[in-house]
């Protein structure tokens, strides 16, 4: 019987083979995970109906221009309303408010907090066209801060 010669290049070009697999594996996953990175860091809208938000008020209230001052009233203090707005005010962007105007904007106390520490405003958000766009405000308070969520309104 006679040997077949072992072809000495085959586990070299097996070798090859292996790291180019190992190189184009790397390189799909790192574009998978860069787009996926990208997708997700780049969401900043809010759905439509019904818009629920929660954000607290010992977060840092940023400084976002464009969108004025927030309106007076209600029951919360100066930045408990900051941090509503700055939330409250991208949203009637993206229902169609060209510019939201907190000065014409009105707060109305829908229910008191009595001793729950909890209370309930209707925002009536003025545009620069003079659109409206009303949104029920949920204020809870407790030991952390006070929490808000947000309901855009028919």
């Amino acid at each position: 019987m006679e040997e077949k010669p072992i072809n000495k290049n085959r586990n070299i070009i097996i070798g090859i083979v292996t790291v180019v697999a190992l190189i184009c594996c790397c390189l799909i996953a790192g574009i998978a995970g860069f787009y996926a990175y990208t997708t997700i860091s780049s969401q900043t809208s809010f759905p439509a109906q019904p818009a629920i938000t929660q954000a607290s008020e010992e977060a840092a209230p940023q400084t976002e221009t464009g969108i004025g001052e927030p309106p007076s009233g209600g029951l919360g203090n100066d930045i408990l309303h900051q941090d509503t707005w700055q939330v409250m005010a991208p949203v009637a962007v993206d229902l169609g408010c060209d510019r939201p105007i907190g000065a014409n904007s009105t707060i109305e106390v829908l229910q008191e907090p009595g001793t729950s520490r909890h209370w309930v405003e209707k925002w009536t958000v003025m545009c620069n066209s003079g659109d409206t766009y009303t949104f029920e405000v949920e204020f809870i308070l407790d030991d952390t801060g006070a929490t808000f969520n947000i309901k855009s309104l028919p």
